[in-house]
């Protein structure tokens, strides 16, 4: 699931963060710099051993606390979807994300949705619907995707 892909690469971007600034401020410490050197490999070299089940594990718990509270109508948020001449912007319970127009590399229109194939390390698609509530004009994004973006194949 792209989310899951998503949410991973924030938790081991974080839990870097946190071993950098762990092995920076033993720096000052006041250690020989071998002594330092040695005991930065080290804290690597188990951060390194331990990444993986760290972030699958805490990954996994995020989105079981997620998917406890959408249960909840009062905290539920549902999907947004907004688009500029240059970029198109999800909002979701999950997190807000923007693309650029030259990351979708297919559109397929079917009779209720319209799917929109995003280039990535992990590729994924956005499903977007037909019927217009929320004020939301899908032809006018139909169209904009047929001058501007791509060929969009109609099934």
């Amino acid at each position: 699931m792209y989310f899951k892909n998503i949410y991973k690469d924030r938790i081991l971007l974080s839990a870097s963060a946190v071993l950098f600034s762990i092995i920076i401020s033993d720096l000052n410490g006041g250690h020989d710099l071998i002594e330092w050197i040695i005991r930065s490999l080290v804290l690597i070299i188990l951060f390194l051993m331990v990444q993986y089940s760290f972030v699958n594990a805490v990954s996994k718990m995020l989105f079981r606390l997620w998917a406890e509270l959408l249960k909840f109508k009062s905290f539920a948020c549902k999907y947004q979807l907004s688009f500029t001449g240059s970029v198109i912007r999800i909002h979701s319970p999950l997190g807000n994300f923007t693309h650029s127009w030259s990351r979708i590399e297919k559109a397929v229109l079917t009779k209720d949705f319209l799917f929109l194939y995003v280039k990535d390390q992990n590729g994924y698609i956005i499903s977007i619907s037909k019927s217009c509530k929320g004020g939301r004009n899908i032809r006018e994004l139909i169209s904009f995707v047929e001058h501007n973006v791509a060929d969009v194949v109609r099934v």
